[in-house]
This record gives C-alpha cells, structure tokens and sequence, in this order.
C-alpha cells in the first residue's frame, strides 16, 4: 500500500509536467521521469474494492482524491474543462505515462487497458490470456446479441417488431443457437 498521501516531489513534478504540457513548455517527459521516481502507476488508479483486491490500485480514497484536486486545479489554471470525466481522462493519462515508464511490457501488451491485467503482485502485473473464439461461436455470440437487441428496442421497432424477431428465431433455429 503507498502512503496516505502521495509524495510532495511526484505532486510537483506531476503539476510541472502537465502545466507545461498544457502550456508552451515541452519538458513533460523530463517531469515525467521525476513523477516515476517517486510513485508507481499503481498509486494513478481508483481505489476501487476490485483494482485493491487484484493489485492494480495501490492508492487510498486520500491519495486519490489528492490527485483528483490536482488535476482540477490544472484544467482550471489552463482555462479547460475540469468536470469528473476531464479529471479522469488526465489521471487516466498520468497512470499510462507512468505505466510506459515504469512497465514498458506490460504498457505495449495492454495500451494501458487494465481490463487486461488480471492482477498485480509485487509490482509484477499479469496479464489474462486471450479467450480464443471460433468463427462459429463468433457467430452464434454476434447473432444472439442481435435477438438481446431486438427485443429490447420492441417499441422502437414498432411494427417491424415480430418479423425481425421471427426472422432471428428462424435463423437461430437453422443454426442450431441456443437461445
């Protein structure tokens, strides 16, 4: 687990980097490397009861909303948008500029999706395997999404309604797709 806080020298290098970054100043990578130094990626992720539980957040609620108020504090000085989704776009940034940094495998087999990382221990991620699909059950997934679709667009549909459903039905049934 990190400290409550995050360390007074990443919060500035972090400020320095996306400041400038948002400014005409080009030193961000060198801010960057300063940020890496003193903060993992882990600590740039939601201290959700999943990302703990799995590794991939070693953030608190404090440390995290340190970074929320930073990140506000930036977007506003930069005259830019500051909602909940700009916030979380820049800290989203700030956890895949570190991840390049700090984890450069890990960084180039995810892009930084975290829905790939199956759990981080000791620093060390592991990333899920892919779920090999064959054509066929590609097939039957795409053609039951279909039907899922339908049925819960009934009213928009309208009148178009019961023959695409049937249609679907009949072409499941051909198939042999389970419903």
């Amino acid at each position: 687990m990190s400290n409550l806080t995050i360390n007074e020298i990443a919060i500035n290098a972090i400020k320095k980097a996306y400041t400038g970054r948002f400014g005409a100043e080009d030193k961000f990578a060198e801010h960057m490397d300063v940020a890496k130094q003193h903060m993992r990626w882990t600590d740039a992720v939601a201290p959700k009861p999943s990302n703990l539980e799995s590794g991939k957040s070693t953030a608190t609620k404090e440390s995290y909303e340190q970074l929320k108020v930073l990140f506000v504090s930036i977007l506003k000085a930069k005259k830019r948008t500051h909602d909940s989704a700009a916030v979380g776009a820049e800290i989203k940034d700030l956890k895949n500029q570190l991840m390049k940094r700090q984890d450069p495998k890990v960084y180039a087999e995810t892009k930084g999706n975290l829905t790939k990382v199956e759990k981080v221990e000791n620093g060390a991620a592991t990333i899920k395997k892919p779920v090999a699909t064959t054509t066929i059950q590609m097939r039957d997934q795409l053609i039951t999404n279909v039907k899922n679709w339908v049925e819960k667009n009934s009213v928009e549909l309208g009148q178009d309604y019961t023959p695409t459903r049937k249609a679907i039905l009949a072409a499941m049934e051909t198939l042999s797709i389970k419903r």
